[in-house]
C-alpha cells in the first residue's frame, strides 16, 4: 500500500462536513474518509490501539516528503478517560488529511494526486443547554463527599466534573462552533474527532524527533472586566496556597510518570498565569528527551490520567469519580488528537467540550477538589469553563 504527500497551496481550501479536525492558531490538520479504524477497551487500552496501528502501517510505503516529522501515515486518536468505559476507545486513519503547520501545507492520502472536495458552508447552530445527568446540587453534594475523603486521608486530590445537555438539531453541523473555538482560543488545542469535540488548553503530551513536551494546568481564577482588577486576580491566583497545592499534585504526576522514558526533563520552576477569555489558569511546560524507542500511546498510557484531570493517589481518586459521577465520561479529559506512525504526535487533554450523541449534545466541565476547597466557588468555577462551549453555540 503506498500513502501519498504533496505539498500544496491551501488558500481557498474548506473543512469538509463530517472530517476530524485538530488544530491550534493557524496551524489545523483535517482528515477526511476512514481508510482505516481500530478501537479498544480496557486497561490496556493505549497499547491495543498502538500495536493495531503498527500492524498496519509496517507494510505502508511512503512517497514524497515534507519534513522528517511529517513523512508519516496519520491517524487521529480520541481514547478513553476510564477504562471502563462503555465508549471504545479509537484511531482513525483518514482516506486523505490536509496538514498546514508553519505556513506549509500539505496533503496526505492514499490516493496520487487527491483533490481536496469543495467544502459546503458550515451552518451556524444555537443550543440551549440544560442541566444534565450531574444536577448543580447534586455536583455540590458530591464535592462535600469528596472533601471528606480527603479530611480523612484517603486520597490528597480529586477531580470532579458535571454534565449539561441540549437537544441536537436536525442536521447538526459542527464547523461554525469549532471556527468560532477557533477565534476566541487561538492558544487551545480545538478538536472535533469521533463526535467529540472542544477547545482544550491542556497538552498531554507532543513528540517530534525523540524530543516530548506537555503543558500542565491546575489551578483557576475567573477574569475581571476591569485590566487592574484583571491582573490582581492573576497575581492572587499565583500566590494562591491552595491553587499552588493543586498544580503541584499536577505537575508530579507527569514528571514521575515520565521518568522512565526519558534521559531528561525540565520543568517550570514555578507555574505561570495563563490567560484564556474567561479564566486564568496556572500552567507549568515540560519538556524531556526519550531516551528509548517507545512510542507515544505507550508514553501517554502512563501519563494518563494526570492528576489535573483525575487526582492523586491516581487509583484512589479514579474509584471515587466512579463513586460520585453519576455518568460515562467517555473521552472527556482523556488523550485527544493525532499520532504518527514515525512516533511524532500531539495529545491533548479532551477539557472544554464535549460529545454528539445520538439526540443530544452533552458538555463537560470539572475542577480539582483539595482540602480547603468551597463548594460552592468550585460550582462557580465550572460555571465558567462551561463558557466555552456555550460561546460555540449561541
Amino acid at each position: 500500500m503506498k500513502y501519498f504527500l504533496r505539498e500544496i497551496n491551501a488558500e481557498g481550501l474548506s473543512i469538509p462536513e463530517s472530517a476530524q479536525v485538530f488544530a491550534r492558531g493557524e496551524n489545523l490538520m483535517v482528515g477526511i474518509g476512514e481508510r482505516a479504524r481500530f478501537e479498544a477497551t480496557g486497561d490496556d487500552r493505549f497499547e491495543k490501539l498502538s500495536g493495531q496501528f503498527n500492524n498496519f502501517t509496517n507494510e505502508i510505503e511512503i512517497i514524497g516528503e515534507i519534513d522528517s516529522s511529517a513523512s508519516s501515515v496519520i491517524a487521529f486518536s480520541a481514547i478513553s478517560f476510564s477504562p471502563d468505559s462503555l465508549i471504545k476507545s479509537a484511531l482513525i486513519v483518514p482516506e486523505a488529511v490536509l496538514v498546514i503547520r508553519n505556513e506549509t501545507a500539505w496533503i496526505a492520502s492514499f490516493t496520487e494526486n487527491f483533490e481536496w472536495p469543495t467544502g459546503t458552508l458550515a451552518k451556524p447552530q444555537k443550543l440551549n443547554f440544560r442541566q444534565g445527568d450531574q444536577s448543580q446540587q447534586g455536583f455540590l453534594e458530591s464535592v462535600e463527599k469528596a472533601l471528606n475523603y480527603i479530611d480523612s486521608g484517603e486520597l490528597s486530590k480529586v477531580v470532579l466534573a458535571r454534565d449539561l445537555v441540549a437537544e441536537k438539531p436536525n442536521g447538526f453541523d459542527i464547523r461554525d462552533g469549532l471556527q468560532r473555538l477557533r477565534k476566541r482560543f487561538p492558544t487551545c488545542w480545538v478538536y472535533s474527532i469521533d463526535g467529540h469535540f472542544g477547545a482544550s488548553p491542556e497538552l498531554l503530551l507532543r513528540s517530534a524527533n525523540r524530543e516530548f513536551s506537555a503543558r500542565v494546568l491546575a489551578g483557576t481564577a475567573g477574569r475581571g472586566t476591569d485590566p487592574d482588577v484583571d491582573r490582581a486576580i492573576a497575581d492572587g491566583l499565583s500566590h494562591s496556597s491552595k491553587n499552588l497545592h493543586e498544580h503541584n499534585f499536577a505537575v508530579d504526576s507527569i514528571t514521575r510518570a515520565m521518568e522512565p522514558f526519558v534521559e531528561s526533563i525540565e520543568a517550570d520552576q514555578t507555574p505561570f498565569s495563563l490567560q484564556l477569555p474567561d479564566v486564568w489558569h496556572l500552567a507549568t511546560d515540560i519538556h524531556a528527551k526519550l531516551n528509548n524507542d517507545a512510542s507515544i500511546l505507550e508514553v501517554a498510557s502512563a501519563l494518563h490520567p494526570t492528576a489535573a484531570v483525575a487526582g492523586t493517589p491516581r487509583l484512589q481518586a479514579q474509584n471515587l469519580i466512579s463513586k460520585l459521577e453519576p455518568f460515562d465520561r467517555g473521552v472527556y479529559a482523556g488523550p485527544v488528537g493525532w499520532v504518527g506512525s514515525n512516533g511524532s504526535g500531539e495529545l491533548a487533554i479532551a477539557l472544554r467540550g464535549g460529545r454528539i450523541e445520538a439526540d443530544q449534545i452533552r458538555a463537560f466541565a470539572g475542577c480539582g477538589i483539595v482540602s480547603g476547597s468551597d463548594p460552592e466557588a468550585e460550582l462557580s468555577e465550572t460555571k465558567l469553563k462551561f463558557k466555552a462551549v456555550r460561546s460555540a453555540f449561541d
